[in-house]
Order: structure tokens, then sequence, then C-alpha cells
């Protein structure tokens, strides 16, 4: 029996819903385990805005409104506890095994499939983008389906498989801007690979027409977020070091020792690529096709960001489900005549995926990790009733503190109809808690305690040195990363 190639239909699909199961196990284990996020919050409170509001105010910021517009729906169905809210990630996430696998066991080899799925199914980081209510798993599955549907047309061009990659790739558009990458590779690939160009032009060429139409009301946008992020930057730092890069690549492998067995697969792969790309008879096959798809945009993203900051993780998951592709492909390149030594390299890498693994996604590892947010509430409102303290918040904290605060979650809910920008502050306000913004207006003589958190990167500016003033005293720090929670008396 050739093992290279799945028997039947009856067991790749067997073999695909034993994978499905795994993702959705590994992701549903600790999925309500971490308090809600700040992005998260604010993600929410888009969502139960209404449809013209959620495309309104989000074509003004950094964000396409398709996700939020999802949510909106699914909590009207759910409601808005933390596991309700995620489990519409922790669905995008399992799924995106789908595509993996039928990518890989389709156009390259059955092995390839099945171990990108389980590097896939065993990444942390996947795991951590499934316990975020955020738009970046149903990117990565948008990704994955996408390159899927675009191999697949070029091995049998049929128009359904066009209108299905016209569907995901409006998915990436209208999910979130960086993913554009994909479809710009994809047009790259079908623009300069003659053998491509000449198979698929017309189908392709009316897919491309059809996102462009499609897509046309938010060019405008695109074009303002790219120029104000190239012109005065982002909030994200702008990277100095090649670590960055290695830092990535620890994103997408969970742990050193099996980034550095990626980095080793990596480049004898690539050695090998280049030397049979030097031959006349060299065929560009699918595994150079995913080559392109992830290595192009992470190194001009990574170039760029030298010089304007947004390289961050979270933005670029979607190239995580390409990569895991990627890497088992190269396993099955790099022994073209000795397959075994092939599927036992991706089985050792696999191993060290699973034991690498952490399926709890409170070990803030990653950027924009969750922090525990109740014990804060919890210790700041009692600190308030029975000692009298007064609270002071930063104003990027008020939608994660209400959500804890207001135990129904009434304001949350309430949002919708009319748009109210100012409902959380007039809540907390009503509620006895001041902002960063307006302290000095507080009764500081009615206090002989003043407590106060912030995120450790964004200080409350002046406020120790006008308590400072005012006769306080810092009695003790409390830190809840990446929080920290001050305690002042006099």
């Amino acid at each position: 029996m050739n093992l290279c190639k799945t028997p039947n239909k009856l067991q790749s699909a067997l073999e695909c819903l034993v994978l499905l199961a795994l993702a959705m196990a590994l992701r549903a284990l600790c999925i309500g385990k971490t308090d809600l996020g700040g992005d998260e919050s604010f993600t929410l409170y888009m969502a139960l805005q209404s449809l013209p509001d959620i495309v309104a105010m989000l074509t003004r910021g950094d964000n396409p409104p398709l996700w939020e517009t999802l949510l909106h729906f699914w909590t009207k169905v759910f409601g808005i506890s933390e596991v309700a809210i995620r489990s519409l990630s922790l669905i995008f996430s399992a799924l995106t095994v789908v595509p993996i696998y039928l990518l890989g066991e389709r156009h390259i080899q059955r092995f390839v499939g099945i171990a990108a799925s389980l590097f896939y199914c065993f990444s942390t980081f996947s795991i951590y983008m499934a316990h975020e209510c955020r738009v970046y798993s149903l990117i990565g599955f948008a990704t994955a389906s996408s390159v899927y549907l675009f191999v697949s047309a070029i091995q049998r061009p049929k128009t359904f498989k066009f209108i299905l990659l016209t569907l995901a790739n409006l998915m990436l558009m209208y999910g979130h801007y960086l993913s554009v990458w994909i479809i710009v590779m994809e047009f790259i690939i079908t623009l300069i690979i003659r053998p491509i160009r000449n198979k698929i032009w017309k189908p392709y060429l009316i897919h491309a027409a059809s996102l462009v139409l499609l897509f046309a009301p938010m060019f405008p946008v695109l074009f303002r977020r790219f120029l104000d992020s190239g012109v005065n930057g982002t909030w994200i730092e702008k990277t100095t070091s090649p670590e960055a890069l290695y830092d990535f690549l620890w994103r997408m492998c969970n742990e050193p020792v099996t980034t550095v067995l990626a980095i080793v697969i990596l480049a004898s792969a690539f050695i090998l690529l280049i030397f049979n790309v030097s031959k006349k008879n060299f065929h560009f096959g699918n595994t150079a096709i995913l080559t392109l798809i992830w290595i192009v945009p992470l190194l001009v993203s990574f170039v760029l960001s030298y010089f304007t900051g947004f390289f961050l993780d979270r933005y670029f998951y979607f190239l995580f489900p390409i990569f895991y592709l990627a890497i088992a492909a190269y396993c099955n390149y790099l022994f073209p005549k000795r397959k075994a030594y092939g599927w036992a390299l991706m089985g050792i890498f696999a191993v060290a995926m699973a034991f690498s693994c952490t399926p709890d996604s409170s070990t803030k590892r990653f950027s924009g990790w969750h922090s525990n947010i109740k014990p804060i509430v919890n210790q700041l409102v009692e600190a308030k009733e029975k000692e009298n303290v007064l609270v002071i918040l930063p104003e990027y904290f008020d939608k994660q503190f209400t959500y804890y605060l207001d135990k129904n979650h009434d304001i949350f809910r309430t949002q919708s109809q009319p748009t109210n920008y100012y409902v959380f502050r007039d809540y907390l306000l009503n509620e006895g808690y001041y902002y960063d913004y307006n302290y000095k207006k507080a009764d500081f003589e009615a206090h002989d305690k003043v407590a106060f958190p912030y995120h450790k990167a964004m200080p409350i500016k002046g406020l120790k040195e006008y308590l400072e003033s005012l006769g306080f005293r810092l009695e003790r720090e409390q830190d809840e990363p990446p929080y920290s929670v001050f305690y002042y008396s006099r």
C-alpha cells in the first residue's frame, strides 16, 4: 500500500475529523480561565453597537468591521460571558485544521497534511488566539482556506473554487488590513509564474476584479491607515534588532529548542531549493508556492518595521498556518528518495511541539496577554467601601473595570441603542471612581488613602507627584502583571 496517499475519501474524512477534535479539545481546555483582556473589552463594546455604528466607528480606526459584525450576532444568541464571546474564536481556530490538512494531503503528500495539522494543533500561540475574542483566529482560518483554494484552483481550475476563493479573500480584506499580504502574494505568483498564469489567468482576473469591486468602499480607509502608520508610526516600537525575527519564529514553535529545529529545517530546505532552482528542469511546485506566501510577507514586513513599528506577533498570525504547512512540506522535500526520513523528521517536530505545548493561555508570554483583572477590581472595590479609599482609574481601564464591577454586565448590554461614548465614564463616576485625566477634581480632603492601577507601559503622568504635594506617601505597591496597583496614604 502506498502510504503517501490516503487510501480513500472515508479515511481522509476520519483523519480530518480526528485532527479537528484534537484542535477543539486543546483549545477548549482553558478558554475561560483568563479574565477579559483590554482589547477584548473594546471588541465587545464595538460588537454591541448597531451595525451602522460598527461600520462607522471602525472605519475611523485600525480594523475593518467583519469580526465585530459577526460577534454582534453571536452575542445575541450566546450572551457576553468570557466563554461565550471567545467561543467564536475557538470555532474558527479549530476549523483552521481542515484547510491545513486538505492542502497538505491533497496537494503535497498525505503525511504533510497530518503533520502540519498536528503542528498547528499543538501551537501554544494558536491556542492563545483561540482564547482571544479578537479577529485573529478568523484570519488564520481565512488564510489557510484561501491558500488551499488557490493551490486547488491551480491544479484543477473550476468556477466554484474561484467563487470560494473570492469569499475567503474578502474575509481577509474585511478582517484585518495586514492579511491583504496573502492576496498580494497570490496575485504575484499568478503574474510571474508562467505555467500558473497561462492556466488560470482568465478566472483569476475575474476573481481579482470582484475583490476590487467588493472592497471598493474600504480602499480610502486602507490607504489612509497605511499612510498614517507610515508617517506617524503606531503604538508599537520600531524594530531595532534581528532578534525580533527569531522571537517571531519562537512564537510559531513554542520553545527555543523547537525553534532551533525549525531553523535547521528551513535553512536546509532553502539551500536545496536554491540548488534546484538553478537547474533548467526546475518545476515550481506547491512547496515553492507555500514558501513565497509565508516568507516574503514576513521578511519584507520585518525590514519595514525598522522604519515604522508594526511587527507584532498577533498582527501576523495569518502566516502561522502556512508556516506549519511549509515546515511539514520541507521535511518531505529534503528526502525525495527516502520518504521515511522525512516522515521521521515530521514526527520529531510534532512530538517537540506536543511536549512544548501549553494549552493554558494564562502563561502570559505573548503580546496582548491577559491579566488577572477580577482580583484588582475586587481589591479596589473593597478598599473603597471598607477603608474609604479614593480610587483613580486609567481611562483605558474603563471597560474592563466596568465588566467586572457591573456583575450583570448591564452597562455593556444597554450599549447598542443609542451609542453613548461616555457611558462607562459616567457609570464609574456615578459609582465614585475618578479618571486619570480629571484626578485633580477629586475630593482628596475627604480621603486619607488613594489607590490607582495602571499598565506598566502607560503610567498616569503627574499623579504620583501631585499626591506627594498633598502629603500622601506610598504605602505599598501590588504587582499584577502587566499592571501595578499603588496605595498611598497620609
